[in-house]
């Protein structure tokens, strides 16, 4: 059965535009621009088709993908001005495709994109997709809440981009089967986990799988990461980690996580 790697990205940065984040954690997701260019400079030597959720999943509902089909799925999540400045001029200059997650709140904010640069990515035949109205833990939250968070981002880039938003990322990768079917309830067709893993025919479309790209990804680890045999891996550490929330709960985790990163042993 065909599987397809759904590649997580967040900021890029560079040289002369340095990343705002301080801590650790968050600069470890802020990928160096060069890094970027070669991670699609590959791609697009290698014959791979780039495309956003909202293309892969009209695609596979339309009669799914070959064998020999080489396509992999672009998200970023948050909507860091960087989406814009750097990876869009890439991404257009090899033609390939992406989603946006837009954290409605942020619209407009420093170091975030504006409501001008969201159209534009739409104009480029980008998708944008909802990442919540404020980025909270929706499984920390009460039912209202979480409605709230669904409905009123979905709106608000709904008014913002003049058609149906249709996708949704889950705010640090976090959710339960509440949340899961919150989601439903609110009228998305689609959700992107932080579950690592490739997606397939089964898969379910409100639990698409990613790979997260980080800071410091080398063509080379960009391979690893996208290799097969080392997805099954990451997939068990991801399992370790998954078990570490739910012992140490979410706040707790998050806590040693800031503290303890620097030692963690398995950074792509």
């Amino acid at each position: 059965m065909k599987k397809t790697i759904i590649l997580a990205y967040h900021d890029i940065d560079s040289k002369d535009s340095p990343t705002e984040k301080k801590d650790l954690p968050t600069i470890e997701t802020v990928v160096r621009c060069e890094e970027f260019e070669s991670h699609m400079n590959y791609l697009a030597g290698e014959g791979w088709t780039v495309l956003s959720v909202e293309q892969y999943l009209s695609k596979k509902k339309n009669g799914g993908y070959a064998d020999k089909d080489k396509v992999i799925v672009l998200t970023f999540d948050d909507g860091h001005i960087s989406n814009y400045r750097f990876a869009l001029p890439i991404l257009r200059k090899y033609s390939f495709y992406a989603t946006f997650y837009i954290i409605a709140d942020f619209i407009g904010k420093p170091y975030y994109m504006g409501m001008d640069e969201i159209r534009e990515m739409l104009n480029c035949n980008m998708e944008i997709g909802s990442h919540s109205r404020s980025h909270s833990y929706l499984t920390e939250l009460k039912q209202e809440e979480i409605d709230k968070e669904l409905v009123e981002s979905k709106n608000i880039l709904q008014k913002c981009c003049g058609k149906r938003i249709d996708g949704f990322a889950y705010p640090g990768g976090h959710q339960n089967r509440k949340v899961v079917e919150s989601v439903k309830t609110a009228g998305y067709k689609a959700a992107v986990s932080c579950l690592v893993g490739q997606n397939n025919a089964k898969t379910n479309p409100f639990l698409l799988r990613r790979i997260e790209v980080r800071r410091g990804t080398s063509l080379k680890d960009f391979k690893n990461a996208i290799n097969p045999m080392n997805i099954t891996f990451f997939q068990c550490v991801d399992m370790g980690k998954f078990l570490m929330k739910k012992t140490l709960g979410l706040k707790n985790y998050e806590f040693f996580r800031q503290r303890l990163y620097y030692l963690y042993p398995f950074k792509r």
